[in-house]
């Protein structure tokens, strides 16, 4: 039985829909609109035109229809790219086309550190330098130290990479003092990779796809059983998440 509606804005390129559905509870169905698809390299200017074409209002808006718990931007770029102010207001449109709660992909990894308590963070990121420092600024600037942030420098081609790539990149990002590792990125593998990386390293790993679900599970009033899902931050404490 399905008792949680969730509604999920995604990048036109998202090609991972299947990894939102199994980081889910069950009880939760995901309903996914895309935005148009914007044919740049994924850099700076590609990230600003998600969320300048006007298509946040208009993706919101069809959701309606399914009166969704929370409604959920499913890019994690787009939704940093201007700190917390811009996450915010990103936030504050999606609430008032959709009627409805939202977050957004960097407002959950952000309420995930904290709910982990995590104070120093590795930063992972598939994009290209400048887009992928601008996640650094964003954890600093709601509270969370980085200590690195390693970039793998694609502007294309990010939903292809391997799991063992995402998990060699993990290993390669963390340092001695990072008490967790942030992995960016909708369109970038994790489900098979979280559980490998949080065993090697032995610290939790916070992913895009992975906070997306548990952020809006969290403000949809969704529960789960203590054992459920992939990775430590299901079993965080959630009285302590933004």
């Amino acid at each position: 039985m399905i008792d949680t509606r969730i509604g999920i804005i995604y990048p036109g390129d998202g090609a991972l829909d299947r990894e939102f559905w199994d980081f889910a509870p069950e009880g939760v169905s995901l309903h996914f609109t895309r935005q148009p698809q914007h044919d740049d390299p994924v850099g700076l200017q590609k990230m600003a035109e998600l969320i300048d074409d006007g298509s946040l209002e208009s993706c919101a808006d069809s959701l309606k229809i399914i009166r969704p718990g929370v409604v959920a931007f499913a890019c994690t770029s787009a939704s940093f790219i201007r700190g917390l102010e811009g996450e915010k207001i990103i936030r504050e449109r999606i609430q008032s086309a959709s009627g409805s709660l939202a977050t957004t992909t960097s407002g959950g990894i952000l309420a995930g550190c904290r709910a982990l308590g995590l104070g120093k963070v590795a930063v992972a990121a598939p994009y290209i330098e400048e887009v992928s420092v601008k996640l650094g600024e964003f954890l600093r600037e709601g509270g969370i130290d980085v200590t690195r942030v390693e970039p793998m420098g694609l502007d294309s081609g990010i939903a292809e990479v391997s799991v063992d790539e995402v998990v060699q990149l993990g290993l390669k990002t963390d340092t001695l003092d990072a008490e967790g590792l942030v992995i960016s990125c909708t369109n970038l593998v994790t489900l098979d990779a979280i559980s490998v990386l949080e065993e090697r390293l032995g610290k939790p790993v916070v992913s895009a796809n992975q906070a997306t679900v548990w952020h809006s599970c969290l403000l949809a009033g969704v529960s789960w059983q203590a054992d459920f899902g992939i990775g430590r931050l299901w079993s965080a404490d959630y009285a302590v998440a933004a």
